[in-house]
């Protein structure tokens, strides 16, 4: 391992986090190398009937003055706080190539089973994308249940917390994000040949991808039906229905054929659904209600802080989360009697 000189320390629980706070400052005395601590909050959403937007400013500064709290006990050392807002993992990742960190230590929670395999965690993407070594530290501790804490939900997106609440911090910020819903699907470009397009997809039990453009911007999103479509269109093709081919080429004002028969078997031809995005770092929550507003859509595209597609959402999937989350949920809820 070459030689420590910062060392990244994520913070996602304030209450458990001090195993890897003394390990990080262990690290960073023998190595004289500085701690960088990082907190990502999850970006305020819109006011609903759920957030006022008065109370999600005061959550943010409640976080920031806990985070502020966090420092290695040893004052000799030298250390510095990173407050930032997004997905957790892809900007944990982010910040650690930005600072040109040798080390990254993180606590890992005791997620296990189905759960963990649907859910994902923030230590494992960073552990699969950090370019430093990741050194996790398993935590085992849990909060005792106070009775006077009982800030249970059960519509399956949000989990209780262990302190008293006004009911919206566990809202705020235990809802998954969109990213543990979404399949991970390679976008593919609008001058794909369909054929080529459609085999990728079999492969991979896709049913739907993400289009972009040359310059890797997302245009567009090719369906099960924009596939279903082209398949017909070239089945009569294939059987010389000489009526596809006002399909196929575009009629101008003058009523002559335009186009060729190339651009027919491209993914720019068959596309049809407007698309419609959604950022990474909107929650599963969020992403519902997105879909609760426009039933016509079937698909969102997950994209990144670039506006380059990393996925594609479906409501189905958010349904496969809502249900687990609400059966851990249900089993960790208390009532007061």
């Amino acid at each position: 391992m070459n030689a420590i000189r910062k060392i990244l320390v994520p913070i996602d629980d304030f209450s458990n986090c001090q195993d890897a706070v003394d390990l990080a400052s262990l690290w960073a005395k023998k190595n004289e190398a500085k701690i960088i601590f990082c907190y990502v909050a999850i970006p305020p959403l819109p006011p609903t009937t759920y957030y006022v937007r008065p109370e999600l400013d005061e959550l943010i500064i409640q976080e920031q003055t806990e985070f502020l709290k966090v420092m290695p006990a040893d004052s000799t050392l030298e250390y510095q706080h990173e407050f930032l807002r997004g997905n957790p993992g892809p900007e944990i990742v982010k910040l650690a190539e930005e600072q040109n960190c040798d080390l990254v230590i993180m606590a890992t929670h005791n997620r296990v089973g189905l759960v963990r395999w649907i859910l994902g965690s923030v230590s494992e993407y960073v552990i699969r994308h950090s370019k430093c070594p990741v050194l996790s530290v398993k935590v085992n501790a849990q909060e005792p249940v106070r009775e006077d804490s009982v800030e249970a939900t059960t519509d399956g997106w949000h989990r209780p917390v262990g302190e008293r609440s006004d009911g919206l911090r566990h809202r705020f910020e235990k809802s998954p994000f969109v990213t543990s819903a979404m399949s991970h699907i390679v976008p593919v470009h609008d001058y794909d040949q369909m054929s080529d397009v459609i085999s990728a997809l079999n492969a991979a039990r896709a049913t739907a991808a993400p289009v972009i453009n040359r310059l890797g911007t997302c245009i567009g999103i090719l369906t099960e039906a924009d596939i279903q479509r082209y398949l017909d269109l070239n089945q009569r093709l294939a059987n010389h229905d000489e009526s596809v081919l006002e399909e196929i080429f575009e009629i101008d004002e003058f009523g002559l054929r335009r186009g060729n028969q190339t651009k027919f078997y491209q993914v720019t031809k068959h596309m049809s659904s407007p698309v419609v995005t959604v950022p990474s770092d909107t929650t599963c929550f969020a992403t519902e209600q997105l879909f609760a507003k426009d039933p016509e859509v079937q698909q969102l595209v997950v994209v990144d802080g670039s506006n380059k597609p990393i996925g594609v959402v479906t409501p189905d999937q958010l349904n496969v989360i809502r249900r687990w989350n609400l059966a851990e949920n249900t089993s960790n809820q208390v009532s007061l009697s």
